[in-house]
């Protein structure tokens, strides 16, 4: 798992990033289930991001409403992993490899 906190982008926006990797995954050579949030310079409000999924608006000024964004981010890091699987298969992922999840 990693994370940047907030850098500047190429731009001139701001960004984030954090990443959840296991050895499984990590080990075929796919990308970790990423999330992203950046604010470009010239958009007007911020975004949400996977690795593999597209955009999601992000517009955030509390935190009420960021709470509020935790399904979004969820939905995000599910579809990332549903992507990841498609990528190679269902091994990279340990709770169902070992019993631990339903398939």
């Amino acid at each position: 798992m990693g994370a940047t906190g907030v850098t500047r982008t190429a731009d001139g926006g701001l960004a984030a990033l954090w990443t959840l990797s296991w050895p499984e995954q990590t080990g075929t050579g796919i990308q970790p289930i990423t999330l992203m949030a950046y604010y470009g310079s010239g958009f007007h409000h911020p975004h949400l991001r996977g690795a593999t999924v597209a955009d999601w608006p992000l517009n955030v000024f509390t935190e009420e409403q960021a709470a509020a964004e935790v399904p979004t981010l969820r939905a995000i890091a599910s579809a990332d992993l549903h992507n990841l699987v498609f990528q190679r298969d269902f091994r990279i992922v340990p709770s169902i490899v070992s019993g631990g999840g339903e398939a």
